[in-house]
């Protein structure tokens, strides 16, 4: 044989030898005669690594479904594993982000639907801003004509201002209950966001005491009074109840299992109506502001939560709140738009102002009528 026609032996290379620069994907790669595009979206470990570790970014989705792990297999049993190629990924703009908060949902890796058009016009902070507003008409009225409106009759200036004003007002209790749903799904902190609910129910009750407790009464009897109580503890009472629920209920949430059987459905309701009772009674014995229909209207909120079409919030608070509270209250039915638009964005954070806004704003009215 001649010298030149001998081919050159190269020495054996054990990839196991730590020393030897030897790349095993990119051996395994030209083994399988993979072409070098395709060969770019096999998934490497650390490409894994690199999509779990970006957890605060919405626009990522998570790496459970949409990846293979290289060498996993391989790892566990020795065997070399079959390699996979990952489909092409959409457009990061293009992902939708995952859903999340809402205790009827279901695991990490489902995604949320975009809200469509139609609905993204108001954002929580218009939402906060159009129930103060209606809530200042509707306390503005109490205060100032309260007297008044009763002397007039019917259909006389006085008589029709009065009502229209109290009319306006019913919107803001419903628009309350649904933000406070909201911020239970996605506050960092439940007990601080409770704490606060508590503290300004201490504040605010003296305010409220003065701007509509009988006038008529001593000043003396007038801090305290009994008759009613403010709106803080109504939403301090159905935090809790539905805070109740969610505890008892998540046994069923985290296996994803609705109850079938008699015996699951009782243990899955009852309890849950041993809360409502227990908030019912605690509204009713506080005599707080719209008693036990603000109770139940928080919890039916809760339930209905994250559902196509918010705007039945609207309606079904409208009709618990005419049959458990007052007749005038049927005029929230025709608040349907302002929760079907909602857009499920905060919108500007002005939240101590909402805090501080209610007894400043009942102290404030007192000493004006006291002026006037």
């Amino acid at each position: 044989m001649n010298e030149m026609e001998k081919k050159t032996e190269l020495p054996k290379m054990d990839p196991s030898d730590p020393e030897l620069p030897f790349d095993t994907e990119e051996a395994e790669i030209e083994a399988a005669d993979i072409p070098a595009e395709d060969a770019a979206d096999i998934d490497t470990g650390a490409d894994v690594a690199d999509e779990t570790d970006d957890e605060d970014d919405e626009d990522v989705v998570p790496a459970t479904f949409a990846t293979v792990k290289v060498f996993s297999k391989e790892k566990q049993s020795g065997q070399p594993a079959r390699r996979e190629t990952k489909p092409a990924e959409a457009p990061k703009e293009a992902r939708e982000p995952v859903a999340a908060g809402p205790a009827k949902r279901s695991a990490a890796g489902t995604q949320k639907p975009q809200a469509s058009k139609r609905r993204a016009i108001f954002d929580g902070f218009t939402l906060k801003m159009i129930a103060i507003v209606t809530m200042l008409i509707d306390h503005c009225a109490a205060v100032f004509l309260d007297k008044a409106w009763k002397e007039e009759s019917f259909g006389d200036p006085v008589w029709v201002i009065y009502n229209a004003m109290r009319l306006i007002g019913r919107f803001a209790f419903p628009i309350f209950c649904f933000l406070l749903v909201e911020g239970f799904f996605h506050t960092r902190s439940r007990m601080k966001y409770a704490l606060r609910l508590a503290i300004f129910a201490v504040i605010s009750e003296v305010p409220f005491d003065l701007a509509f407790a009988d006038q008529s009464l001593k000043f003396s009897d007038r801090i305290f009074a009994w008759n009613k109580q403010n709106v803080f503890i109504t939403l301090l009472i159905g935090f809790l109840v539905i805070w109740g629920i969610e505890w008892w209920l998540r046994p069923w949430i985290e296996q994803k299992k609705a109850p079938k059987t008699f015996g699951e459905i009782s243990k899955f309701f009852f309890p849950m109506l041993g809360f409502v009772i227990l908030g019912g009674l605690a509204a009713v014995f506080s005599k707080c502001d719209y008693g036990l229909g603000g109770i139940v209207v928080i919890v039916f909120i809760y339930f209905s939560h994250g559902e196509q079409h918010p705007g039945m919030n609207m309606i079904r608070s409208g009709i618990i709140l005419t049959f458990l509270s007052s007749r005038t209250e049927a005029i929230v039915l025709a608040g349907y738009p302002l929760t079907e638009f909602y857009s499920e964005q905060r919108g500007r954070s002005w939240k101590w102002f909402f805090y501080v806004f209610y007894p400043a704003h009942l102290l404030i009215l007192f000493l004006l009528n006291q002026l006037l």
